[in-house]
């Protein structure tokens, strides 16, 4: 939505707000003195933490109407992830922090203070940075559940004065020395916090390569601990020589043991219809000429010669398709799309097939885009895959499916675009 669409003070506020930094930039620079720079300097960068902090008001608004049901989006962050082009990460923690940090409504609708007063205070005087509110609340989450409220409100104060006068890097240092400080020895810490702050993460590195961070609870690490330790033991080469892997490349290779024997095990639980399975796609040029770059169902990219490497170790199904991307229709006489329609229509859609969803196959089902009913046919033609949320919702919402050459795109009702222009997955190349 445009500025011309918005509340008529909001409108003009944002329009004089556009008007002078339009100004700004025009500004020339040369005629000031070293300390008008440096003034200039400190006054743009207060402003612009002041400015970030209008998610706040952006977050609350979107909490207090139901726009992320009407645009068929999941929540507050998808929102501003699909609407301001924001990785899931980066929606996700503006959110939290405007939860946080911003002002909370009760149910009956009266205004209550942010979560961490402090913090917010600082914040929105410009005197921290979004880095620093970023350390904060992650300290505090990690405070025992059994802190007295009073204690906790204290450590908050003091990591948010303390925020105010050294970078975000020394001010995680303060933080660890706040925790170490309030339960030196960890008894404080009970299963309540350690079920709170459980966690993993893998993010990819851009190279193919993941790194893997978390935090697991005293059970899971015990269980870790033990099957992890068998397996990375130090194994003499076949000539009685020495193992020449690093204790971390050991654990490495223990973890990808630990993950081939689940996936041969066939004990695991279906997702996306289909046996738990290593899900490969490639050309068949690239099948033939042994070169080029395939990828698995999260998108992440293997040469030809890996994929075909783990064709001999792994549960894997391999998906190949010709140069437009779309692979072979298999069957038409199911009302159950078949173990091969499943992983056609994978090959296709690659997740969730609804535009700006990021949801992978294994959280999909398969949707008829002409119902059974009326006689739509069990035909990878006639189906695309939708995550659980948007197969509830996007005929709810109005929203119709296209199947243009054997792929969906999706058309959104006329209070979205009255021009009701097709819209794809981003995950797709291939124009209309």
């Amino acid at each position: 939505m445009g500025v011309s669409g918005m509340d008529g003070s909001v409108a003009a506020r944002v329009t004089a707000l556009t008007a002078a930094v339009d100004d700004l930039l025009r500004s020339p620079m040369d005629s000031l003195t070293d300390a008008e720079v440096l003034d200039t300097m400190r006054a743009v960068e207060t402003a612009r933490r002041r400015l970030e902090c209008f998610d706040q008001h952006v977050v609350a608004a979107l909490d207090s109407r139901a726009i992320p049901e009407r645009l068929v989006m999941r929540n507050a962050a998808a929102v501003l992830a699909g609407v301001l082009n924001l990785s899931p990460a980066e929606a996700g923690r503006r959110v939290r922090h405007a939860r946080e940090l911003g002002v909370r409504l009760s149910p009956s609708g009266q205004a209550l203070a942010p979560l961490w007063e402090a913090t917010a205070e600082h914040r929105t005087a410009g005197r921290i940075t979004d880095e620093h509110a970023s350390v904060i609340l992650r300290t505090l989450h990690k405070l025992p559940a059994c802190l007295p409220v009073e204690e906790a409100a204290e450590a908050e104060r003091f990591l948010a004065d303390w925020a105010t006068k050294i970078d975000a890097r020394q001010l995680t240092g303060v933080a660890h020395r706040l925790l170490d400080t309030l339960d030196p020895d960890g008894s404080l810490t009970d299963e309540r916090d350690q079920a709170r702050r459980r966690n993993v993460t893998v993010t990819a590195l851009g190279d193919g390569m993941h790194r893997i961070s978390g935090e697991l609870d005293a059970e899971c690490s015990a269980l870790a601990s033990a099957v992890l330790g068998s397996l990375s033991a130090p194994q003499p080469t076949d000539a009685g020589g020495r193992d020449e892997r690093t204790p971390g490349q050991r654990r490495h290779d223990a973890f990808r043991s630990v993950l081939k024997l689940a996936l041969r095990s066939g004990e695991l639980p279906k997702s996306g219809g289909t046996p738990a399975t290593v899900l490969i796609t490639m050309t068949a040029d690239q099948l033939e000429s042994r070169t080029g770059v395939a990828s698995t169902s999260f998108g992440q990219p293997l040469s030809i010669d890996c994929a075909l490497r783990l064709a001999d170790q792994a549960a894997i199904a391999w998906i190949v398709h010709n140069s437009n991307g779309k692979p072979l229709a298999l069957g038409r006489t199911r009302r159950l799309a078949t173990e091969h329609q499943t992983l056609a229509l994978i090959a296709r859609d690659g997740g969730c097939a609804f535009p700006g969803c990021q949801a992978p196959p294994e959280w999909t089902e398969k949707h008829h885009v002409i119902p059974w009913a009326d006689g739509g046919q069990t035909d990878v033609d006639g189906m695309c895959l939708l995550c659980d949320y948007h197969h509830d919702r996007h005929e709810r919402q109005q929203w119709t499916i296209d199947m243009r050459a054997g792929i969906p795109w999706f058309i959104p009702p006329e209070w979205i675009d009255p021009e009701r222009k097709p819209l794809r997955n981003s995950r797709f190349s291939v124009a209309p």
